[in-house]
């Protein structure tokens, strides 16, 4: 008798043992923010190639570096804790004093690029299919100085130019302000932001009756339906960089010609960056060549992933932590690069890759691996 309750009571061990590991690898990794890699990493989480069960709601970047800066995950319309975002915004200094209250509790944000990224301006137009911008020419599209398609064309076509705009904080409208604000000249008082209104409020009288108003890539996308529009889209939103009768070239260049120069270095050993600012992990702007061999397609960024280098139930195979350190070397080894060009996405260079692993995968002496354990000790984003 003896032995046969020794043996149930064995089993209810074993299969309470089974139920907690499930329920531990089962770890939901909570988060959102930016549109444009929304569909590139449902992807990744779609593949199974992820530990545990991952969930992304595309809310526009400012949305999502708030959401991840104080842990609000009502953002993203559920409950619980953020555990990371993404966005095409990079974080500012205002954004760090955001996080600082929670900053001794939780540890130190990471914000790293996740790919390279062009934004492609689509367009649709009647008997159309090819469209070759100057950058002056897209300059004075967005400041209104050139209103009608004939006015691209060189021809007299008198259809006025539907400019359809990002309504929410936007990290892709923050990567087209950067371009404008280097390529266009000061008088026309383009401004860097997120925030479409404020990029173009040089504008005189304000923005055009015509130009149209939509909320986060796919609502650029359903806009662009109607003829005469032109609009700025990331390239994962069935307007594909290489196809020149949907989006436009610039300077004779499709955005699929994009690069990071290589006198943008990364952070590290090797740089004279820091890399323990976070601000230092996006790669600089440099408006590239109109013509000749270093010619480029001129509007492009990264856009970013914003992490904790601690969670509060450390970096097991089994936590919420363990899952993002995965998710980032997969990212950094090659794991998802199938993924990335299927999305129309770039993969770093490996410098920067390389800086990226150096730093915050495998560690070095600036102390800033995920899961660092001297860091880490008693505090981490909550799981």
């Amino acid at each position: 008798m003896n032995s046969v309750n020794f043996k149930v009571k064995a089993l209810v061990a074993v299969l309470a043992a089974g139920m907690l590991a499930g329920a531990a690898s089962a770890q939901t990794v909570q988060g959102g923010g930016a549109t444009l890699p929304e569909k590139f990493y449902k992807g990744i989480f779609a593949s199974g190639n992820v530990i545990g069960s991952w969930t992304y709601l595309g809310t526009g970047s400012g949305t999502g570096k708030k959401a991840f800066l104080t842990n609000n995950a009502s953002l993203f319309n559920t409950t619980g804790n953020v555990h990371f975002a993404g966005s095409d915004s990079a974080l500012s200094a205002a954004d760090l004093t955001t996080y600082e209250p929670n900053k001794a509790a939780f540890g130190p944000v990471i914000q790293i690029p996740a790919v390279l990224t062009s934004v492609t301006l689509p367009y649709k137009r009647a008997g159309v299919t090819q469209v070759n911008l100057t950058n002056d020419q897209v300059c004075k599209v967005f400041s209104n100085q050139i209103t009608t398609w004939g006015g691209i064309l060189g021809n007299g076509d008198t259809t006025p130019i539907r400019v359809v705009y990002r309504s929410d904080s936007s990290g892709t409208t923050e990567l087209l302000a950067t371009y404008l604000k280097e390529a266009c000249p000061a008088s026309y008082g383009f401004t860097k932001s997120s925030t479409f209104t404020a990029v173009v409020a040089g504008i005189p009288g304000g923005l055009p009756a015509n130009w149209v108003a939509a909320n986060g890539s796919s609502g650029v996308k359903t806009a662009l339906e109607t003829d005469g529009s032109f609009s700025y889209l990331s390239p994962d939103y069935d307007y594909a960089p290489n196809d020149a009768s949907k989006v436009a070239k610039i300077n004779g260049q499709l955005p699929t010609n994009i690069s990071i120069p290589d006198s943008v270095v990364p952070p590290g050993n090797t740089g004279t960056l820091d890399p323990k600012n976070q601000l230092n992990w996006v790669p600089g702007y440099v408006l590239p060549a109109t013509a000749g061999p270093r010619a480029k397609y001129p509007i492009y960024g990264t856009t970013n992933l914003l992490i904790n280098q601690c969670y509060a139930d450390g970096v097991g195979a089994t936590t919420v932590g363990g899952a993002v350190k995965d998710f980032v070397t997969k990212l950094n080894n090659g794991g998802y690069d199938s993924l990335i060009s299927q999305h129309q996405f770039v993969k770093l260079p490996a410098s920067w890759l390389n800086a990226i692993k150096s730093v915050f995968i495998t560690g070095d002496s600036n102390g800033l691996n995920i899961g660092n354990a001297s860091v880490c000790n008693g505090k981490g984003r909550p799981s």
